[in-house]
């Protein structure tokens, strides 16, 4: 169980660690032929390694491909517009807070969809949570409330929603697709989303405008969120409560954290201290109950 554990956290850091990596990247070529390059070249690596496993052929019924269906539009497609959109119209603060009821959206629609029961230990570790991320994120500014910001609001909070479903959806798909089938067919169907937006970005641009080492970081960022972090979520989940498995999403924030004070200079203050020291403790009293009957490693 250990392992599912840093399975888990290790997709949501290299999630977090890819934030500044994206922001560089977008700079430079728009986000949605950046989103279909990313799924281009995941497939490229992912297809192949699927029939040197054996596992091209698949099974599948009807309803799980419209889960995978479901599981891509909401959790990526979904998902990367309404945060693209959101925090263009609403502060960084406001969505850092918003986004720190990730792992409460998914405790509840845990328990509403996959009828998984919520335990003491689990509540107050959300809750933990929370207080935690919002720490790391509140700055103690002031903003104004505009038409624009609450609607900015609005969308950080549905791709809030769309990263919960994703999870829920990877759970219901454990144990019927594997974690290499769902990795690949995953940024399959996100490419196909994507393609149209990215036609319409990419025939005006200016390829030669990208410095190589963008592009670079454009390969690095492909292995690393769609391949790894999505293969290691998928293998983590599978293992333990949808629930429990979202106290790792506080790992995201953290990590985006240490790297944006490490190597982009920005100030570490006691708010980010003691918002770690929340976020880690909720997931080891999260982790704490032996008595859940779950699949082993």
């Amino acid at each position: 169980m250990v392992f599912a554990y840093i399975q888990l956290a290790l997709s949501m850091a290299l999630v977090g660690i890819n934030i500044s990596i994206g922001k560089e990247i977008v700079s430079h070529v728009p986000v949605f032929l950046f989103s279909e390059l990313r799924f281009l070249i995941a497939m490229i690596i992912l297809l192949p390694l699927l029939s040197m496993r054996g596992e091209w052929k698949s099974s599948w019924s009807r309803e799980e491909g419209v889960v995978l269906f479901w599981q891509s539009f909401f959790g990526v497609f979904l998902f990367s517009i309404c945060m693209l959109y959101g925090v263009k119209w609403t502060t960084a603060t406001s969505a850092g807070i918003i986004t720190s009821t990730v792992p409460a959206c998914i405790a509840l629609l845990s328990f509403w969809i996959l009828k998984e029961k919520l335990q003491r230990n689990h509540l107050g570790a959300i809750l933990l949570s929370v207080c935690g991320i919002g720490l790391m994120t509140f700055s103690g500014e002031s903003h104004a409330v505009s038409a624009v910001s609450m609607l900015g609001n609005l969308l950080v909070f549905l791709a809030v929603i769309s990263e919960a479903l994703f999870t829920i959806f990877a759970k219901r798909l454990s144990g019927k697709i594997t974690p290499f089938q769902m990795t690949a067919a995953i940024n399959v169907i996100s490419f196909v989303l994507f393609l149209p937006f990215a036609i319409a970005e990419g025939s005006g641009f200016d390829w030669e405008s990208v410095p190589p080492n963008v592009w670079a970081l454009i390969v690095y960022y492909a292995i690393t969120a769609s391949v790894l972090s999505f293969f290691l979520w998928y293998k983590g989940v599978a293992k333990v409560a949808a629930s429990k498995a979202g106290l790792f999403t506080g790992m995201m924030p953290i990590s985006a954290a240490l790297i944006a004070v490490l190597f982009l200079g920005e100030a570490f203050t006691w708010l980010h201290a003691v918002g770690m020291l929340f976020v880690l403790g909720s997931i080891y009293i999260g982790t704490l109950n032996k008595r859940e009957q779950e699949m082993s490693i």
